[in-house]
């Protein structure tokens, strides 16, 4: 087969731009190890997948041994639809019916395809497919940070082990958090965290003394073994949470790369098995990887075999997450760890860069002079311009006031986009900040100067305004004592109630708390005083009122504006609507409800956005993969993802070029702009902090930590403080790192800008440098402060004003509103006829509705046949079962309700028994459903349990018998003789859930109950025992108290007592 060239292949592909000679050189590197360092804006992505497809029309791999592996799924989007657009152009070329007349190249180019992958979900199928081996559940189920935060909180609630911690619970359980993630990304045990801090805590208290040093340790270093000693007393409660996950069948992300990396790095044959399968792997910004992802993927292809191609592609300048275990170490280590021929795998550069200007590159060369050096040995030479590269623009500045720095970065991309306006240009730039907080100042001088404005990624879906309309409108429903969620629906957009109707509505919820009116204290002091006392000891309300209470129970309507009346008894009529049709609805129905109550969707949509109804739909997503059932369960769990996750990931939003985008400097990764602002680059923004596990009990030891090796204490301190200050250095190297990614987003226009944002603050290090490089008429500003009291003028500054509630309404939607008022005040007569007749009659059910639904009681037929499942909700909930006697709603399709019946129709074949299921006893009706991949474990336990060695007389038998004037029918799942009683009879019911405790409990025995007194009555007098056999527990429940005949006629008798 001839070898096609990288230049001719870009031909063959119809590619307007041929590869640089670089890019051509490692496209056609000969299979095998191979370390892509690329700089910002140098085409890795183009050249990642061209060296695929070169790889593909020459032979060497076929498309299904392809593996690309990136971080996020838009990158994994992005090079798996460029690929396989690639693939499947070279296929329709003359060129390769040239390679291969038989078609099965161009049939494997078209109808194979490579797996592009993130790293994550590589590793979760690892243990789907070998989790075995390790051992661990294949089939653990992912949670989220929130559902772990819940897991863990109760884990250090309940501990009862040794712990000297002085915070709180919450406190103890984010530590613990964060040391079990620290663990798995250094893939470090336990007894390794012992070994290293035994050694430490052990050694330093027998050093000697050094010169001018007293006997015992000073507090500096008996707090560093103090923190060791802690960090060992968290090991047990370690253990005790991962226990628990196992238990319950779950993982996290975090845990499972983890796991992956050491069942890869101590089953040889894992390997084997995936270098068979692929040849060719891609593995992308490899500068970001874990130290378990280095262990993961050098364990799976770091093996030397013939014709196996591993390409690794990083920039060391663009490792800035180093907070999650990220490291630049991994890049360099590549070579070493791929090794070829027992050397070190070869190397290539990609130093253009297609985004940047000259003057843009001249600063990044030299920000990263200071991280990678100047001389040869550098790990990726400086950034050079392509060769048409157009000039571009810089702006340096440094004021003493940061609101004179807003003030110049806002008129300068006002002006930006006013004039891009006027030549009907795109407008295309965006703000980076290094702290979330600096969004906001930027994002209102914005907005005061009419430029449109998107702040990316500070928060989570739950923060988005829509979603947290959505979600307080729920709390309201079911919390009307949470204040919180009542004030965002009275001062949002939803009411827009003003703030004198506010007050009076907060009046009326003390009313209703039988609270007296606010206190007045007199002004003497002592008499002040007692007056206080008084009313902090006055004995509390018995009962709380909140502000929802307030809405559903206005009260005197003079005491509130005309416009307040009307905007509350809305809101009210509309709350008390989803109370009394929706609560009782699924979760997504009733979310659905909310939004259609509210107009939420329609306003969204109506608005200008980019986002749509993204972050909605998402949020609809949420709800419906929510594991419980109930809306309070619902609300706690969206309380801890706000506190612990971020707020969850909000929807996936595609941005136009028409506005200004605030972000972080670690969002922009990856991102470009025409015009690029970094803001707030002073020296403490972009200051460099140490943690070590010195004094941070959640950092594992450091093998690096050479200090033991000291011949006294003194020696010992300084080792150690050396130490600390090489950290520190690797932080603030992080910093630089960040910095260079912030400067390396712009395409044409770039401004750093930086103001003191306390007295002490200097323009950071790096500005200085950029400062020295640019021509002076480049620095617009540069004030910098030396009068130490800055800080106390600061601080005497009058608090910002401002207007609440802040709402700004649209004036367009204010005109087409005053339109429609206008015409609904001058309607046109009604007309007799068809349309008319139906309104009336629509009109008037809805009435007749309404005024049932007013009635405080309603009565409910009993149905003249019940079952056994029904008797137990009638002693369960007799309000609930009224309700869905009065209003049938058929149950949920479940998609799982044949897998469901596998438990039963295995039992079936094994008792050769009848269906032990009807058409109305489906699994989900009364019990949790069976799924597959439970099957097998309820078969082990089955068959551990008493009753597989046991025959019953009958299976699956029907009955019907009646009891208090109602039929009641059923079948029994088993009846067996009595071992203890040659005469009597035990009735077994199957259960595949857990067994109940409490009211429930109490509720199920009803249905053995029913059971009992049928088989009397077909069998007779014989004595007759009926029980619960909870399988997937092997738990046996044979209730001793079981209600007889009079109890059930009883029940029924309470239950139609008044006909209700």
């Amino acid at each position: 087969m001839s070898d096609i060239s990288p230049l001719l292949l870009s031909r063959v592909l119809g590619q307007e731009h041929g590869p640089t000679p670089q890019q051509a050189d490692i496209i056609g590197e000969e299979p095998g190890p191979l370390l892509v360092v690329a700089g910002a804006g140098a085409g890795k992505t183009e050249t990642m997948a061209s060296r695929v497809v070169w790889l593909m029309a020459n032979g060497f791999a076929t498309p299904d041994q392809v593996l690309g592996l990136t971080f996020t799924r838009k990158a994994t989007q992005q090079l798996g639809r460029r690929i396989r657009q690639r693939l499947q152009t070279l296929a329709g070329t003359p060129k390769v019916r040239d390679q291969d007349p038989s078609g099965k190249l161009a049939d494997q180019l078209v109808n194979q395809a490579p797996t592009v992958s993130t790293y994550d979900s590589f590793a979760g199928q690892l243990i789907r497919e070998y989790g075995l081996l390790v051992p661990v559940e294949p089939t653990a189920r992912i949670i989220t940070e929130a559902e772990r935060y819940a897991i863990a909180h109760e884990v250090v609630t309940n501990y009862r082990g040794r712990l000297t911690a002085t915070q709180s619970v919450g406190h103890v359980t984010e530590s613990l958090i964060n040391l079990v993630d620290e663990m798995n990304n250094q893939v470090v045990t336990a007894e390794e965290i012992v070994s290293e801090s035994r050694a430490l805590v052990d050694t330093v208290p027998d050093l000697p003394k050094g010169p001018r040093q007293g006997a015992a340790l000073n507090k500096k270093v008996q707090g560093w073994l103090d923190t060791q000693e802690t960090r060992l007393e968290y090991l047990p409660l370690v253990e005790s949470l991962r226990s628990e996950l196992d238990r319950r069948g779950v993982v996290t992300f975090n845990e499972q790369m983890s796991v992956a990396a050491a069942l890869a790095r101590d089953n040889a044959a894992v390997g084997a098995a995936q270098r068979r399968r692929f040849r060719v792997v891609m593995l992308d910004e490899y500068q970001d990887t874990s130290h378990a992802q280095r262990v993961l993927m050098r364990s799976l292809f770091g093996a030397e075999e013939p014709g196996l191609t591993v390409t690794a592609v990083g920039d060391p300048m663009q490792s800035i997450y180093g907070w999650r275990g990220a490291t630049a170490a991994n890049l360099a280590a590549f070579t070493e760890d791929f090794p070829v021929d027992g050397a070190p795998a070869p190397k290539r550069e990609l130093t253009v860069s297609f985004r940047n200007p000259p003057e843009i590159l001249s600063l990044a060369n030299a920000v990263s002079a200071e991280v990678l050096g100047t001389g040869p040995d550098r790990a990726v030479a400086p950034l050079d311009p392509r060769e048409d590269a157009p000039a571009g623009e810089v702006t340096l500045g440094f004021w003493a006031d940061p609101e004179e720095e807003i003030a110049y970065v806002a008129d300068r991309l006002a002006a930006e986009y006013h004039l891009r306006q006027e030549a009907g240009d795109n407008f295309d730039a965006a703000v980076l900040v290094r702290k979330n907080r600096h969004t906001g100042p930027i994002a209102e001088a914005l907005a005061e100067r009419g430029v449109p404005y998107e702040v990316v990624g500070l928060s989570g879906l739950l923060h988005e305004p829509e979603v947290a309309d959505v979600v307080a409108v729920a709390t309201m429903l079911i919390r009307p004592a949470d204040t919180a969620a009542a004030l965002r629906v009275l001062t949002g957009p939803m009411v827009g109630l003003g703030l004198a109707d506010l007050v009076a509505l907060g009046q009326r919820a003390r009313n209703l708390t039988g609270r007296p009116d606010r206190v007045i204290h007199p002004g003497e002091p002592l008499e002040r005083l007692v007056s206080q006392l008084a009313e902090l000891t006055a004995d509390p309300p018995e009962q709380i009122s909140g502000l929802t209470d307030a809405i559903a129970d206005l009260g005197e309507r003079s005491r509130y504006s005309p416009d307040g009346v009307r905007r509350l008894e809305k809101l009210s009529a509309r709350l008390r609507r989803l109370r009394t049709l929706s609560l009782g609805k699924s979760l997504p129905d009733l979310f659905a409800d909310i939004e259609q109550a509210f107009g939420v969707r329609t306003e969204v949509l109506a608005r200008r956005s980019d986002a749509g109804a993204v972050h909605l739909d998402r949020l609809a997503e949420h709800v419906a993969g929510f594991a419980g059932d109930s809306l309070s369960a619902l609300l706690d769990y969206f309380r801890l993802a706000a506190d612990h996750e971020k707020g969850l990931a909000a929807g996936e939003v595609t941005h136009r070029g028409d506005r200004v985008q605030i972000l972080t400097s670690h969002k922009a990764k990856g991102l470009e702009w025409k015009m690029v602002c970094v803001l707030h680059t002073d020296s403490g923004t972009w200051s460099a902090k140490a943690s070590t596990f010195l004094t941070n009990i959640t950092r594992v030891p450091d093998p690096e930590f050479g200090a033991l090796a000291a011949d006294d204490r003194k020696e010992f301190e300084d080792l150690a403080a050396a130490y600390i200050d090489g950290r520190r250095a690797a932080e603030a190297e992080e910093a630089t790192r960040l910095f260079y990614v912030a400067i390396t987003r712009s395409e044409r226009t770039l401004l750093v800008t930086g103001s003191a944002q306390t007295a002490k603050a200097q323009p950071y290090e790096h500005l200085e440098r950029l400062r020295a490089l640019v021509p002076e008429e480049a620095v617009v500003a540069w004030e910098v402060a030396q009068d130490s009291g800055n800080e106390q003028e600061k601080q005497g500054k009058l608090p910002p004003e401002g207007t609440f509630p802040d709402l700004h309404p649209d004036p367009h939607a204010q005109a087409g509103a005053e339109l429609v008022r206008a015409a609904m005040a001058e309607l046109p007569p009604a007309a007799a006829g068809e349309t008319y007749e139906f309104w009336e009659a629509e009109t008037s059910a809805l009435i007749a509705e309404h005024e049932a639904m007013l009635a405080p009681v309603v009565e409910v037929e009993l149905p003249g046949e019940l079952t056994a499942t029904d008797l137990v909700a009638l002693r369960q909930d007799p309000v609930q079962f009224a309700r869905r006697q009065r209003r049938p709603v058929p149950f949920r399709p479940n998609q799982y309700a044949k897998r469901g019946t596998a438990f039963h129709e295995w039992l079936e074949d094994r008792f050769g028994g009848g269906s032990l299921l009807d058409e109305e006893q489906l699994p989900g009706i009364d019990e949790e459903v069976v799924h597959a991949e439970d099957l097998a474990r309820l078969k082990e336990s089955f068959l551990a349990s008493e009753w597989s060695e046991r025959t019953p007389a009958f299976v699956e038998q029907p009955f019907e018998v009646s009891i208090g004037g109602v039929v009641v029918r059923g079948r029994m799942d088993a009846v067996f003789r009595d071992p203890g009683n040659p005469e009597g009879w035990l009735i077994v019911d199957w259960k595949t859930g857990r067994p109940p405790r409490g009211p429930e409990r109490r509720a199920a025995i009803i249905q053995l109950a029913v059971y009992r007194e049928a088989w009397r009555r077909i069998i007779g007098d014989a004595p007759v025992r009926a029980a619960f056999h909870y399988v997937g527990w092997n738990e046996t429940l044979e209730p001793r108290d079981l209600p007889g005949a009079d109890d059930l006629v009883a029940l029924l008798a309470h239950a139609t007592a008044g006909n209700q």
